[in-house]
């Protein structure tokens, strides 16, 4: 499994379905012209204006629409998405209004405007898909309807669980004034603008004449070298205010064995001298034990150390000294270079120049089993283990038995990953073009074997769980896969802007633009809250008792 997948719950998977991100065509925070609506400087109550489409219909198209709760959801997906990873970035205070904010001051275009531009060209590329999908005859086909229908039938369960209605329980859950209907539209359309989005992505194709002239126009992209760097310190620097102090001793002896190191003429001497300068300065060695270790957890500190000096595939950059020295075009394997830094000096060896990563790629089918426990006790971990990995087995046995192929594979995949790999259920637990060391230790050491066939099965324990594997075979070259997703990006796009001006996409703004800040909407609750707490302690006793008893009895 993929390093950065979790197993996700539930209602996270619903919440993402609500998304409407599609990749590729979204230009948020990209440079805009001034906004032309002046309500956004003013908090407008949803209440005082009224859709020019009525049924709440906030934008259109000529066979599509959505809401203004939904265009609100949207816009709000956007701000949290902002403000968790960008805000301190972009001076951004999460505790002011985002109208009261510029994003472009000059021009007088605040924040707000922006998080409600971006809301806006989700919608614009929703709709372009839809109405180019629609056009050519493509619709949503009856699985596409059974697996929004789980959607839908999980929100009813959990709603029902709750003792609510399904839309009062979307409403809470997802964004105030929310509806099945809503929510049954919006996955249709976000569901039939994927899968035209994946007919035209997945139409390029390319030669290698192109791939090649991709990789000649921005070689830089695509370039890495193999080095060994090791680092001779002869200053502290103080962390409040950045300050050197500088031993003149220890700078001098440092200089003398940097001199040394640049001497050597191959990797092998590299390693020899680090590791004898390491065993003669036991005070260099990077060792857990301050006090007292042994001898062996001694010689294992030095040998991680000198295999920590080993750099494989460092991505082009000429931001440092040491970068512009290595990507420089005259380079030739096994020079050196010392380099005087403000408390050290460092030695580099160049061991591979800069070169492209032709190694294969690999594609793959998983199906993941976990353990179904979050106790902390032993025993249950145990348990829950033992549970899951004779149900990888059984699960693998059930496929043996049966047709044994691929695509058994995958269906089987696309059942059982529903929950446990999201990510990968929808492609019958595929990976594509997975590269050396993207997965988890095991994973990758199964895919990367050098026995490794097309068809090989077998499985696999990570932290994870249980992975049933099957290896479907190698893919492209790597530096091909990175030069065709930029081309297919780049077509993309061209095409996508072609859809557009195709389109035509009404959008009411005065009642878009009634949609809250996040706080103005806080402090507006806040405002209602205690003017409810006020009316409620001004009335008389026996009156406010039996408000409390009737709460109690609705709930």
């Amino acid at each position: 499994m993929s390093k950065n997948i979790k197993t996700k719950l539930c209602a996270i998977a619903i919440a993402a379905a609500l998304s409407l991100s599609l990749t590729g065509c979204n230009d948020s925070f990209k440079k805009k012209e001034p906004s032309q609506q002046t309500s956004s400087s003013s908090a407008v109550q949803v209440s005082d204006v009224k859709s020019k489409f009525g049924d709440n219909i906030a934008a259109k198209s000529e066979h599509y629409s959505i809401t203004l709760p939904m265009i609100k959801r949207i816009f709000k997906n956007s701000y949290n998405s902002f403000t968790a990873y960008y805000a301190s970035y972009y001076g951004f205070d999460t505790t002011k209004s985002s109208k009261t904010q510029y994003y472009d001051e000059e021009n007088k275009i605040t924040w707000y405007d922006e998080f409600i531009d971006s809301a806006k060209s989700e919608v614009t590329q929703l709709f372009t898909l839809c109405e180019a999908a629609q056009k050519e005859g493509m619709s949503i086909d009856d699985a596409d309807k059974a697996d929004i229908e789980k959607t839908i039938d999980s929100m009813k369960t959990a709603a029902s669980e709750a003792g609510k209605s399904v839309d009062e329980y979307i409403s809470e859950t997802f964004g105030d004034g929310l509806t099945e209907k809503d929510v049954r539209e919006n996955l249709e359309q976000t569901t039939l603008a994927s899968k035209y989005y994946k007919k035209i992505y997945d139409g390029f194709s390319y030669t290698d004449e192109q791939y090649e002239k991709t990789y000649s126009e921005n070689k830089e992209s695509y370039q890495y070298v193999d080095f060994l760097t090791f680092t001779f310190g002869y200053g502290t620097v103080d962390s409040s205010d950045s300050s050197v102090t500088v031993d003149e001793k220890q700078k001098e002896k440092a200089k003398a064995a940097a001199d040394e190191l640049a001497k050597v003429k191959s990797e092998q001497e590299f390693k020899d001298y680090i590791t004898k300068y390491l065993n003669e300065n036991p005070d260099y060695v990077n060792i857990s034990s301050e006090n007292s270790y042994t001898q062996e957890e001694f010689d294992a500190a030095v040998e991680s150390q000198v295999n920590a000096a080993l750099k494989q595939k460092y991505a082009y950059e000429t931001s440092t000294d040491a970068g512009k020295w290595l990507f420089d075009d005259s380079r030739k394997e096994n020079e050196t270079y010392l380099f005087e830094g403000t408390s050290s000096y460092n030695v580099v060896m160049i061991l591979k120049t800069p070169y492209r990563d032709e190694s294969i790629l690999k594609n793959v089918r998983h199906i993941l089993i976990t353990a179904d426990s979050t106790d902390t006790d032993e025993e249950a971990k145990k348990k829950a283990d033992e549970e899951a990995e004779k149900k990888a087995n059984e699960v693998y046995e059930e496929w043996k038995n049966g047709e044994a192929t691929e695509e058994s594979f995958a269906a089987l995949a696309t059942e059982y990953n529903a929950q446990s790999d999201p990510n990968s259920a929808a492609s019958g637990g595929l990976y594509k073009d997975v590269y050396q060391g993207e997965m988890v230790p095991t994973f990758n050491d199964w895919v990367f074997d050098e026995s490794r066939k097309p068809g090989d099965t077998g499985i696999v324990k990570t932290d994870y769980g249980y992975h049933i594997m099957y290896f479907v075979g190698d893919s492209v070259v790597a530096w091909k896969s990175s030069a065709d997703a930029v081309m297919r990006k780049d077509d993309y796009s061209k095409k996508y802007e072609e859809l557009k001006a195709a389109v035509t996409i009404d959008f009411d703004d005065d009642y878009i633009y009634t949609i809250l800040d996040p706080v103005d909407e806080a402090a507006l609750t806040s405002e209602s809250s205690d003017e409810s707490s006020e009316e409620s302690a001004a009335q008389p006793e026996s009156a406010a008792e039996s408000s409390v008893e009737s709460a109690a009895e609705n709930s």
